[in-house]
């Protein structure tokens, strides 16, 4: 079982606390491991933590090598995204095997990139992390405002409490990649279709926005563009 508990990417939706304990019991009914990818847990900017995954397997059973959860960590939301450094967290063995895995796949990754973000990360993780908090968080309210400005009856959106991201509900009839199409040659405005993120090839009225890499004035405008042009195809639609 693979998931992205908190904050997740597209929907910037969080796996509340009975969530998880219900994937660690399923993956105790079908022996299988968990995947928790939590490239995105340090960014929460409202509301209570949620313990890892990882975290309440280790509650129950008193130890890390007795669980099945493997954790899996990221400095590329944090202190630095060109370097791409993260880690992982599980049992004695499951590390022993990926040790094995990693050297197999790409023998091994950047000593300079791993001993500068090993400083940076002792020097100052704290203080970057409530940094960054402060930014993305008000990036995260502008575009919250000027979807509710912005956008047409019809049209709904995730609420996220951390994270990057914003999942935008279309209309039914609406197709995300059209419409990708249109705002690009148009609005001037980029996001990603919602197709695909689903296995099924559905998703198609839906669209992921992110508004970690613009600042408030660019948030409010780029919305407004989209805004103008969805309303275009929705009274479209309506003809």
């Amino acid at each position: 079982a693979y998931l992205s508990a908190d904050f997740a990417n597209p929907t910037g939706e969080t796996v509340d606390r009975a969530g998880r304990e219900r994937v660690l019991t399923l993956a105790e009914e079908l022996d299988i491991a968990v995947i928790e990818d939590a490239a995105y847990q340090s960014l929460r900017y409202d509301g209570e933590p949620v313990p890892p995954i990882l975290a309440l397997e280790i509650a129950k059973k008193g130890d890390i090598n007795n669980t099945r959860t493997i954790y899996c960590g990221s400095f590329s939301k944090t202190l630095a995204p060109g370097l791409r450094v993260g880690w992982v967290c599980a049992s004695e063995k499951v590390i022993r095997k990926l040790v094995l895995l990693k050297q197999a796949a790409d023998l091994h990754s950047s000593t300079i990139n791993q001993m500068a973000i090993c400083t940076v990360a002792e020097r100052g993780f704290d203080e970057q992390v409530a940094k960054i908090h402060q930014v993305y968080k008000q990036r995260r309210n502008a575009m919250l405002a000027a979807l509710e400005k912005y956008m047409p009856e019809g049209v709904s959106w995730t609420k996220p409490e951390g994270g990057m991201f914003v999942w935008v509900t279309l209309p039914k009839g609406m197709d995300g990649a059209a419409l990708l199409a249109k705002s690009i040659e148009t609005a001037k405005v980029a996001f990603v279709p919602g197709r695909a993120f689903f296995a099924d090839g559905s998703g198609e009225n839906t669209l992921r926005v992110s508004f970690s890499c613009a600042n408030d004035q660019m948030i409010d405008e780029g919305i407004r563009r989209l805004g103008d042009l969805i309303r275009g195809e929705v009274a479209a639609l309506a003809a």
